[in-house]
């Protein structure tokens, strides 16, 4: 049965809120992260294994580079334009570029499992 755009919009907003919950994209029931920066190697729930292959999480870390990156220019292109002198604005926006991929990793993570989903389709439970 070939799926519709309604049923593929529909999962892809449960697989992203689930990623979002930092769940289970597949079950939504388990949780993907152990302790602080630990990812669960399987969904104790339904069994998917998270890390399916070597270099699974590249596209992981280039999500979490982009989105970084993207907040950065939001946050430091209004104030420099606004006329903010130079060493304010370094002092304000330079620990950006460490605290923001440090605290999005997790999301970047579970986005990354979500997004890998929605290209290789799975049922979802």
């Amino acid at each position: 049965m070939a799926r519709t755009t309604s049923s593929y919009a529909r999962d892809a907003l449960t697989l992203f809120w689930r990623a979002t919950l930092l769940r289970c994209p597949r079950c939504g029931k388990a949780p993907l992260f152990r302790s602080g920066y630990t990812t669960y190697r399987r969904c104790s729930f339904c069994q998917w294994r998270f890390e399916r292959e070597e270099g699974y999480w590249t596209g992981a870390m280039a999500i979490n580079l982009v989105v970084a990156e993207f907040l950065i220019a939001v946050i430091v292109i209004p104030l420099a334009i606004s006329g903010m002198p130079v060493i304010p604005l370094l002092i304000l926006t330079l620990p950006l570029p460490i605290l923001f991929p440090v605290l999005f990793y997790w999301h970047a993570k579970a986005y990354w499992i979500a997004l890998d989903f929605l290209i290789h389709p799975v049922p979802l439970l």
